[in-house]
C-alpha cells in the first residue's frame, strides 16, 4: 500500500468513529496528570492509550485502506483499551493473552498488504514510504509479542532476570509504530527526485532510524551508558538531517506545516533524551531536573511528534483545511512545549494544559468543509 496514492474519501468520516478516536486521545493525556490527585501511577494507562489504543488503530486503518474499518481494526480497538487496563492493574496473564491476540490481529492484516517475509524492506524498488509503513505494523506485531512474553517472564516464568525488562520498557515499543508511520507520511510528500543522492539518503535514513532504535532499545536493557548516548547524538544528527531534507525537497502542501512542526518537536525529543542521559550521571541536578526532563521529553514524543503524524492522518481527505495553520501550531507548541511539563507540578498548571489541548484539538478538527 502506498499512502500517497488516493485512498477511500469516507476515511474517518464516520462521526461517531472521529469522535471515539478523539475521546481515546482525551483520555491519554487527562491520565497524564491523574498522579496528581491519586497515589497510583498512571502513565501505563496514559502512555498505552495514546500509544497502542489510538496509534496502533491508525496504524491498522491506514494499512487495510478501506471505506471503514474492518472488524478485525475495530476488535483490535477494542481488545487494546482491555490490554490498557490489565496492564495498569498489574493484571499480567491476562494482558499477555490479549497481547498475543493482537499481534495475530496486526499481522492478519499485514500479510494482506505486504509480504509475510518481509523482503521488501531490502528492495532498492521498494518506495521509501511503503518500507516505513511496513515496518510500522511489523514493528506493532513484534512488540506485542515481546511484551506478552516479558509480561508472563516477570510475573510467573522469571526465565530473564534483568531490572530493566519491564513493561514499562514497551512505552518504547509503542511508541515506534506510530513513529514510523508518521515518516511515511512526511516523506509521502517529498517531491520524487532524480539524482541518485536524495534516493540514497531516503534509504539511510529509513535504515538507520529503524536499526538506531532497536540497538537504543537493547543498550536500555543492558544499561550501556555510553552506548546510550552515542546513538542518541547520532539519531539527533540524523533527525536534523532529515528534517533539511524535508524543508528542501517537501512539496508546498499545507501538511507540510504539521509535519514540520513534527519533526522541530522531533528534534527537541532528541534534545531532551541526550540531556536526560547526561543528567542521569549528576545525582544532585537529576534529582531537581530529571523527572521535568523526563516528562518534557514523553511530551514532545507522544503529543508532539506521533500526534502531528497522527492528526494529519486522521484529517488525510479533508485537505486543505480551511483553518489558520500557524495558529494551530502556535497553540499545540504552547502546550506541549510550556505547559504539559509544568501540569505535572501542578493541579492547576494540569487543568489549564488539558484546556489547552481541547482547545488544540477544537482548531484542527472544527468544520470546515
Amino acid at each position: 500500500m502506498i499512502l500517497h496514492e488516493p485512498v477511500h474519501p469516507q476515511f474517518f468520516k464516520e462521526r461517531r468513529l472521529r469522535l471515539t478516536l478523539l475521546a481515546v486521545l482525551v483520555a491519554a493525556f487527562v491520565f497524564g496528570f491523574a498522579d496528581l490527585i491519586s497515589n497510583r501511577n498512571f502513565e501505563r494507562l496514559h502512555i498505552f492509550l495514546f500509544n497502542l489504543c489510538g496509534g496502533g488503530f491508525v496504524v491498522m486503518y491506514h494499512t487495510e485502506n478501506t471505506a471503514q474499518p474492518s472488524p478485525r481494526a475495530y476488535g483490535f480497538f477494542v481488545l487494546s483499551l482491555l490490554y490498557a487496563v490489565f496492564a495498569f492493574f498489574e493484571i499480567y496473564l491476562p494482558a499477555a493473552i490479549i497481547s498475543v491476540i493482537l499481534a495475530f490481529v496486526v499481522e492478519s492484516i499485514r500479510v494482506q498488504k505486504f509480504p509475510f517475509v518481509p523482503v521488501d524492506l531490502l528492495s532498492t524498488r521498494t518506495p521509501i514510504v511503503d518500507k516505513f509503513h511496513h515496518a510500522s505494523i511489523l514493528c506493532l506485531s513484534i512488540a506485542l509479542v515481546i511484551a506478552a512474553f516479558v509480561g508472563v517472564n516477570n510475573d510467573a516464568l522469571h526465565w530473564i532476570a534483568n531490572k530493566n525488562l519491564t513493561l514499562n520498557l514497551f512505552f518504547l515499543g509503542y511508541s515506534f509504530p506510530l513513529s514510523l508511520l508518521s515518516m511515511s507520511v512526511m516523506f509521502s510528500f517529498v517531491e520524487e527526485a532524480a539524482e541518485p543522492l536524495p534516493r540514497m539518503l531516503l534509504n539511510f535514513f529509513f535504515w538507520f532510524i529503524t536499526l538506531g532504535v532497536v540497538l537504543f532499545f537493547v543498550f536500555i536493557l543492558k544499561s550501556m551508558a555510553i552506548a546510550k548516548f552515542a546513538i542518541a547524538t547520532a539519531l539527533f544528527a540524523v533527525v536534523a538531517l532529515m528534517l533539511v531534507f524535508f524543508l528542501r525537497y517537501g512539496r508546498p502542501v499545507q501538511q507540510k506545516h504539521f509535519l514540520l512542526s513534527g519533526m522541530v518537536f522531533l528534534l527537541f525529543t532528541g534534545i531532551t533524551g541526550v540531556l536526560y542521559i547526561v543528567l542521569a550521571h549528576f545525582p544532585d541536578p537529576f534529582a531537581t531536573w530529571g523527572r521535568l526532563l523526563l516528562n518534557s521529553h514523553s511530551y514532545l514524543a507522544l503529543y508532539g511528534w506521533s500526534l502531528s503524524g497522527m492528526l494529519v492522518l486522521i484529517r488525510w481527505n479533508d485537505f486543505p483545511l480551511r483553518v489558520n495553520s500557524l495558529s494551530i501550531i502556535g497553540m499545540h507548541w504552547i502546550t506541549l512545549g510550556i505547559m504539559a511539563p509544568l501540569g505535572k507540578t501542578s493541579l492547576i498548571a494540569a487543568l489549564i494544559t488539558i484546556s489547552f489541548y481541547l482547545y488544540f484539538l477544537s482548531l484542527f478538527f472544527q468544520r470546515d468543509r
